[in-house]
């Protein structure tokens, strides 16, 4: 008999206090807490506990024939043990949930949780989650590595089907598998030995699914971009297999949030790198350097579509957008540019392709966007005021298109600091100190200057002054023998943007803005003069 009986007290209390916090505790916390922990740690777990509930009841072991500890050692008894043993159980799940490992064996945990957290719209919570785990899971959908390699060596082909035409015109789809027993045995051992290697096809299938489901929810995407862009850019082009929409989202998203790393870049990168009209690419500058630094990246992963197409989307659907570009200029020229769409993505066009330029690649990288730009900017002017003339720019919009035609003047001009006199440039030559994309935005310069010409929105001062910026570079072109290549094509594509016979209504508004330019200019540009009174004298 024990006397005293068996104090329980300090169980009960622990325990009711454990079952309290479980009660309390959202479910979604509960599913981290599930991932966190393996076979392994919840036999750990459970010893523990076992261990501490039988010094509660070690006089009805002793009665039973257990034997005991003995004498206590180090002034440790039996309370300061069990608080001791729940305080190493209570640092040991601490500090198993800080080292969680997404693997193939806990992918359906990470699965119901992540969905639970995406449907519940906690963003955050599952911000943290992939931060932690997108990664493996990556891993998991698109296994890279010797371990993968090998796996795919070993797990055997997939069997083709076999058409089978039947006597009643029906037609029987098989596998062409092997029917004898040893083969079948062979070819099952295989596929096992391949998922224990690298992931099932099975894992994988569910890992895509997965990162498919997650990151193609744009509100998710869009709390990503804005919390954790450099997270997003860590994962950007792993992610852009699975889903296509990433980087469109991505861009999407920086671009509505003034305060995004997008604008405060574009802002820091306004700087001069010393060689040309190249700009800098300081290092703080985490996302331009990720697609400028080394610009076939931004080729590779086509940034530039998901730049244009998020502004032109802006130009197009923002209605308060469109009232500010066509108010007064007011600070817009000093100021409110570095918080405008439109701007922040023409400027990402500009650092990019001079990029492209000075890094001698042959993608022109979609520059001809800034075409779209130009005419969906002309769509959305407002109409003339009297008072527009009087003013250099009128409004916000009319200076954008003066951005516009200068960012491609500057990447025309750029050729003169590449190259070299006595240097021999083509249009098509792709190796040596070549002006690929030096070519390809004098084609482009017409077409930007066409909308804008043929518009009844676009004031007649604004429309002579955007002339003078492509003549002057095309002056500058033709001070250097060697770029006559370079300045024809730049003169044609003034005088035919679309290499089509123009409309009287567009050649007689560059004869008549031609003019107008200071007779110095027209002077020095005599071959332009003449190929545009032919082209005129043809419609005649």
């Amino acid at each position: 008999m024990n006397p005293e009986g068996i104090d329980t007290s300090a169980l009960l209390t622990m325990l009711g206090l454990i079952a309290a916090v479980w009660a309390i505790v959202p479910n979604t916390a509960r599913l981290t807490f599930r991932l966190s922990l393996n076979k392994l740690d919840w036999f750990l777990i459970w010893s523990v506990l076992l261990v501490v509930h039988a010094f509660f009841f070690e006089p009805v072991l002793s009665a039973l024939g257990v034997p005991t500890l003995g004498t206590w050692k180090w002034g440790f008894d039996k309370s300061a043990t069990q608080y001791s043993l729940f305080l190493l159980l209570a640092g040991y799940v601490y500090w198993r949930s800080r080292k969680t490992k997404l693997t193939r064996r806990n992918l359906g945990l990470f699965d119901e949780l992540s969905t639970s957290l995406l449907h519940g719209r906690k963003f955050e919570e599952l911000a943290e989650l992939l931060q932690l785990h997108l990664e493996p899971a990556l891993n998991l959908a698109t296994p890279e590595g010797i371990r993968s390699r090998l796996a795919d060596a070993i797990r055997p082909r997939r069997p083709e089907m076999q058409l089978t035409f039947n006597e009643d015109r029906t037609i029987t789809i098989l596998p062409d598998e092997p029917t004898n027993w040893l083969a079948q045995h062979w070819l099952s051992a295989r596929q096992r030995l391949a998922d224990l290697v690298g992931p099932s096809q099975k894992v994988q299938r569910q890992a895509v699914s997965i990162v498919k489901r997650l990151l193609s929810s744009r509100g998710l995407v869009t709390h990503l971009a804005i919390s954790r862009p450099y997270f997003c850019l860590q994962v950007i082009a792993r992610v852009k297999v699975l889903v296509e929409s990433f980087q469109d989202d991505f861009f999407s998203a920086l671009l509505a949030d003034e305060a995004s790393i997008f604008y405060s870049e574009i802002k820091n990168n306004d700087n001069w790198s010393g060689t040309g009209r190249r700009l800098a690419l300081p290092e703080e500058n985490r996302l331009m350097r990720f697609y400028c630094a080394d610009v076939t990246v931004a080729g590779r992963l086509g940034v530039y579509r998901s730049v244009g197409e998020a502004v032109l989307a802006r130009i197009d659907t923002d209605v308060m957008l469109e009232k500010k570009l066509n108010e007064r200029l007011l600070t817009f020229q000093d100021v409110g540019k570095h918080h405008d769409p439109v701007y922040a993505g023409l400027m990402f066009f500009r650092i990019m392709v001079l990029e492209g330029l000075h890094q001698r690649v042959t993608d022109h990288l979609w520059l001809h966007y800034v075409t779209f730009f130009a005419s969906h900017l002309v769509d959305r002017a407002r109409e003339l005021r009297s008072e527009d003339d009087r003013r250099e720019f009128a409004t916000p919009l009319g200076y954008l298109l003066y951005e516009i035609v200068d960012a491609t003047s500057v990447w025309i001009a750029e050729a003169g600091v590449l190259t070299a006199p006595g240097d021999e440039l083509e249009r098509a030559q792709q190796d040596g100190d070549h002006a690929f994309i030096s070519f390809e935005a004098a084609e482009t310069i017409g077409r930007v200057i066409h909308p804008i010409f043929m518009s009844s929105c676009v004031s007649w001062g604004l429309k002579k002054q955007l002339l003078t910026v492509a003549l002057s570079t095309l002056k500058e072109l033709e001070t250097f023998v060697h770029l006559a290549p370079l300045a024809e094509v730049m003169r044609a594509s003034l005088i035919q943007p679309y290499h089509l016979p123009e409309r009287d209504e567009y050649l007689s508004t560059l004869r008549r803005a031609f003019n107008a330019q200071d007779h110095v200019l027209r002077m020095q540009l005599n071959v332009f003069k003449q190929q545009l009174d032919a082209a005129l004298s043809h419609h005649e």
